[in-house]
């Protein structure tokens, strides 16, 4: 499906500012999701875009503190603590991954689901979902998760989010270190969470491969939105082209 853009957004920031003692690393961002829509930030390292994803998950570190509102399916959950965030149904991919390296391939995307397990859900069922969308993983799942490559670790972290059943997946640098051809391919898969209806929030460095697969945009510059629009029209914007994209194409 694509992104019904007359709905009411499933995820909102309302002036989300964020500060590590004395730095501003975010200041009054203002952003929205909806239902099956894929909205991507760009801008250069330091801009506070990881900042942004930790904040609506409730991740930032200790010495972080965030001001402003986060809203999801219009209640606030500012305050509320990441595991609240995560049983209402928000995921965040981090750059890192953060896999289990000596667990399975399996036993990483099970340990995914452990929300949905308390409700008296079988994990099964998602695992076949999972193992659609990432067929390379079935073939694979006995395999321990350190021995991957970075390409397939992304895939796991990528399943074991939506092992959860989220409704917005936020995914930070999927695309950090990989191969071109890999790239590519997580970026496909990216493109196709439209059919599962999860709004899916993308930092991304690759601002190219971001704004084809992405149908909204945000540019994010040492703390603040500075440009937002259809990321089809960001892709042609002079301003982002020389900055991000280089020559245009």
């Amino acid at each position: 499906m694509s992104a019904d853009n007359s709905s009411k957004p499933v995820l909102e920031t309302r002036n989300l500012s964020v500060r590590y003692g004395k730095v501003e690393a975010l200041r009054g961002t203002s952003i929205s999701l909806r239902a099956g829509e894929i909205v991507t930030v760009i801008g250069p390292n330091g801009a506070g875009k990881s900042s942004l994803l930790n904040a609506i998950m409730g991740a930032l570190p200790s010495e972080g503190q965030a001001q402003g509102e986060v809203l999801y399916q219009g209640q606030d959950v500012s305050h509320h603590a990441i595991e609240l965030r995560l049983g209402k149904g928000l995921a965040l991919v981090p750059e890192k991954r953060e896999l289990f390296t000596t667990m399975t391939v399996e036993d990483n995307l099970v340990l995914g689901a452990y929300r949905r397990r308390k409700a008296g859900w079988s994990y099964r069922d998602g695992l076949e979902g999972i193992y659609a969308v990432f067929p390379r993983l079935k073939e694979r799942r006995h395999q321990l998760a350190g021995t991957m490559s970075g390409g397939e670790r992304q895939m796991v972290a990528i399943g074991r989010a939506l092992m959860s059943d989220p409704k917005v997946l936020m995914l930070d640098e999927p695309s950090l270190g990989l191969a071109p051809r890999v790239m590519a391919e997580v970026f496909q898969v990216i493109s196709h969470l439209r059919d599962t209806g999860v709004a899916t929030l993308l930092i991304e460095q690759n601002s190219r491969a971001a704004l084809k697969v992405s149908d909204y945009g945000y540019v994010l510059e040492v703390g603040d939105v500075t440009l937002e629009g259809k990321a089809s029209e960001l892709a042609q914007n002079p301003r982002v082209i020389e900055a991000y994209l280089g020559a245009k194409h």
